[in-house]
């Protein structure tokens, strides 16, 4: 076997072991954050001729791993006295893994990062602070500040994101011909596009497989987000909740209706699409989503063409849209080569080659330099497109990277399930909700 073979199984097998069945939320495992911190101390400068393994993890699908493995041989090319061995999983079960990692300080030397996270985990010490390598090792000079600002906590680096993207209302265009409903050709209130859901799945009542409007938005933590901007509110106001729990039942006070007029998915299907898109799938014609998943969605079974457009606002002075910066690299404070890891995070934001690898998979790429690579093929065009039409309008604020962030989201989707199922009504959720987030807060 030659050592290029080697590597590649060494990461199958590494792939495979990281693939955690099962739909645990990572929720209770956070707790174990607050046991452990520490530091790690940079490295200067790293050594060209030392032999180096770096462990290198993600959340994501089959596509974002080919396209990462791309990445990862054009990168041993170029330094070959670097290996990257790798491992993927879903986003719920990355997080466990993560956090137990993270007890016993075996997290890996890079990992990515989001923002909801950034604040466990660079608070208490698990990752490394990035700004002795930021202009250095690690190249800024191409990327807009804000993005680079957006992975401090307590004044200090600890993510870089590798993109930025906004949310998107996605149609299935030559789907919903085939059901004879129009897709929309402007702007909608929330109650205009539940409707147009609702016409939707009665158009599609008879089809095989069913297909229905969208899934229950929701369930969507950064819609609601979104939401609460447009009704001049915020998630976050200094460390703490920015709006009250009537807010968040009058929020999940819209799924009920969606599902007595079949416009969304029933929950016991949606879960048994585990894994799969239903728009992807085709088994709905519409859905609200990060504007990069595109390529994504069209990826799927059905190969749908899709289109993005605004989400829904009642008020066109008041969208509540914002930039969200997107898939963070960190280095993991327990790493022995932080300077390589600072290398291999630089080649990932900047180099052009992988800004062609990943297109706008991953969003519109951070850095300028990544920008450059890119040959913009049809979908990539679609997303720059809409980031360009929507620019003028992102009048909302994403929350700050405060601990107890990544709890909010969890239990708000662990929640948000009950409520889609009937188990909970929006205001039992809603004052579940709440005190779940008083204590992720403290």
């Amino acid at each position: 076997m030659t050592s290029r073979a080697f590597i590649s199984a060494t990461r199958s097998t590494a792939r495979r072991g990281a693939l955690i069945t099962g739909a645990a939320l990572a929720v209770g495992a956070l707790a174990v954050l607050t046991g452990c911190s520490g530091g790690g101390t940079p490295a200067a400068t790293a050594d060209p001729d030392e032999e180096v393994t770096l462990n290198f993890a993600w959340w994501g699908d089959a596509s974002r791993a080919e396209r990462y493995e791309a990445a990862i041989d054009l990168f041993e090319e170029k330094n070959p006295n670097i290996t990257i061995q790798t491992s993927y999983a879903g986003f719920g079960d990355y997080w466990t893994a993560r956090n137990t990692e993270a007890a016993s300080r075996t997290l890996p030397d890079v990992f990515q990062m989001d923002l909801a996270y950034l604040a466990e985990y660079g608070g208490f010490g698990h990752v490394l602070a990035l700004d002795d390598y930021l202009g250095d090792a690690i190249a800024t000079d191409g990327i807009e500040p804000s993005l680079v600002e957006a992975g401090a906590v307590d004044d200090r680096i600890f993510g870089l994101a590798s993109s930025s993207s906004t949310l998107a209302t996605l149609y299935n265009g030559p789907l919903l011909e085939q059901l004879g409903v129009d897709v929309p050709d402007g702007p909608l209130t929330w109650d205009e596009y539940d409707e147009f859901l609702a016409d939707v799945s009665a158009a599609g009542a008879a089809n095989d497989p069913v297909v229905y409007g969208s899934l229950d938005y929701t369930q969507y933590f950064w819609l609601f987000q979104i939401w609460l901007g447009q009704q001049g509110l915020s998630l976050i106001d200094d460390g703490e909740l920015g709006f009250e729990q009537s807010d968040l039942a009058d929020w999940w006070s819209r799924s009920a209706p969606l599902h007595e007029s079949a416009a969304a998915m029933p929950a016991e299907r949606q879960s048994q699409l585990e894994g799969v898109d239903a728009l992807g799938a085709g088994e709905i014609a519409s859905d609200v989503s990060w504007a990069n998943f595109l390529a994504r969605f069209s990826e799927g079974p059905a190969a749908p063409e899709l289109s993005l457009a605004i989400p829904p606002y009642d008020d066109a002075d008041n969208t509540g849209m914002f930039l969200k910066p997107g898939l963070m690299l960190s280095i993991g404070a327990n790493s022995d080569h932080p300077a390589q890891a600072a290398a291999f995070i630089d080649f990932l934001v900047n180099d052009p080659e992988v800004g062609a690898i990943f297109g706008m998979s991953r969003g519109v790429p951070a850095s300028a330099t990544a920008a450059a690579g890119i040959e913009a093929n049809e979908l990539d065009q679609k997303i720059l497109a809409y980031q360009e039409s929507v620019a003028d309008q992102l009048d909302g604020q994403a929350p700050p990277a405060v601990q107890g962030l990544g709890t909010l989201e969890q239990t708000f989707v662990a929640i948000s399930q009950d409520v889609a199922y009937g188990a909970a009504t929006p205001d039992e959720a809603a004052e579940r909700w709440f005190a779940e987030a008083g204590n992720a807060l403290k």
